[in-house]
C-alpha cells in the first residue's frame, strides 16, 4: 500500500465537514434558546417587580389611610411600612404587666382602632361573607348593647372605596400580641410570655368584634377570613430601653397582601424564590 492511499477520499472528507456544520448548527441552537429563556427570565423578573411595587403601593395605601384616622381621633401610632405594620404605641393600646387586658384609660382606643378598620378594610378585600340572620322577634342590637368603650358604628360612606382602584386585596389582616422579657411567674394561669401575647391578641380581636361585627365576615380570595390573631411573646420586641419596657406590651396590626388577579400561586413560589435569591445575593 503506498501513502497515497492513506488519504481521505472525497466522500470522508464531506462526511466530516456535514458532521462539523452539524455540531456549529446544534450550538447555535442551543444558544438561540438560552436567550430565549433568559429574555424569558427577564421578563418574569420585571413582572415580580411591579408586582411587588404595585403591592407595596396597596399596603401603604392602607396603612396611611387607617393611621391617619386613628391620628385624627387623638392616638399615637407607628407606620412601620417596610414590614407593612402600623404599631399602636404606648399610649394607644398598652398592658399592664402580666395581664391580656389592655389599660383601662386605652379601651376606648381599641373601639378607635375597630371602627377605622371597618371604615377601610372592606375596600380591599375579595368579598364578605353575609350577616348571620338574627332569630325572628330577636330586633337588631341597638346602641345600648355595645360596650361602652366601641365609638359610633363606621359609616360605609366615610371611606370612598372607588378610589382605591388596585389590583391588589387583603388576604390578612393580623392582630398581633406582643410582651416585655419579664418572665410569667410559675404556677400562675398563664404559662409563659407567648401564652400571655396571644391572649392579649385574642383579647383585643374580641373587642373589635364587639364594636364591629362586620369585620369578622370579611373574606380573602380563598374564602378564608381576614381578621386573624398571631402572638410572639418577648421574641419581637419594639426597644431594648430597660426603663421603657412597657412600650413592648403592644398590639401590632399587620397587612399581608394577597395575589393580583391572574397570578398563580406557582407564580408566588417563583416570586418567593426570586426574591429569596436576590436577597441572598446582596447579603
Amino acid at each position: 500500500m503506498t501513502s497515497d492511499d492513506s488519504r481521505p477520499t472525497p466522500e470522508a472528507a464531506t462526511g466530516g465537514q456535514n458532521y462539523l456544520a452539524s455540531v456549529s448548527d446544534l450550538v447555535s441552537a442551543l444558544i438561540f434558546v438560552f436567550i430565549i429563556m433568559l429574555a424569558i427570565f427577564a421578563y418574569q423578573l420585571a413582572r415580580v417587580t411591579s408586582d411587588l411595587a404595585s403591592a407595596n403601593e396597596t399596603r401603604d395605601q392602607i396603612l396611611r389611610d387607617i393611621a391617619s384616622r386613628l391620628e385624627d381621633s387623638g392616638m399615637s401610632v407607628n407606620v412601620v411600612a417596610d414590614q407593612g405594620v402600623l404599631r399602636l404605641a404606648e399610649n394607644a393600646i398598652n398592658f399592664p404587666s402580666g395581664l391580656e387586658t389592655p389599660n383601662a384609660a386605652h379601651l376606648p382606643n381599641v373601639g378607635r382602632v375597630a371602627r377605622a378598620i371597618a371604615e377601610v378594610i372592606p375596600c380591599f378585600v375579595a368579598g364578605e361573607r353575609p350577616a348571620t340572620p338574627l332569630p325572628e322577634g330577636s330586633g337588631a342590637p341597638s346602641d345600648g348593647l355595645r360596650p361602652q368603650f366601641c365609638q359610633p358604628p363606621a359609616s360605609s360612606e366615610s371611606y370612598d372605596c372607588t378610589e382605591t382602584g388596585q389590583r391588589w386585596r387583603l388576604e390578612t389582616l393580623l392582630i398581633e400580641g406582643h410582651t416585655d422579657d419579664v418572665p410569667i411567674a410559675a404556677g400562675g394561669r398563664i404559662m409563659d410570655n407567648l401564652e400571655l401575647s396571644s391572649m392579649r391578641a385574642a383579647t383585643v380581636y374580641r373587642m373589635i368584634r364587639q364594636c364591629e361585627p362586620r369585620v369578622e365576615r370579611l373574606q380573602n380570595a380563598d374564602l378564608y377570613q381576614v381578621l386573624s390573631t398571631s402572638g410572639y411573646g418577648y421574641t419581637r420586641p419594639a426597644t431594648d430601653d430597660e426603663s421603657r419596657l412597657d412600650e413592648n406590651r403592644r398590639i401590632d396590626l399587620r397587612f399581608l397582601m394577597e395575589p393580583p388577579e391572574g397570578v398563580s400561586r406557582d407564580e408566588l413560589r417563583v416570586q418567593a424564590d426570586v426574591r429569596e435569591q436576590v436577597g441572598e445575593e446582596r447579603q
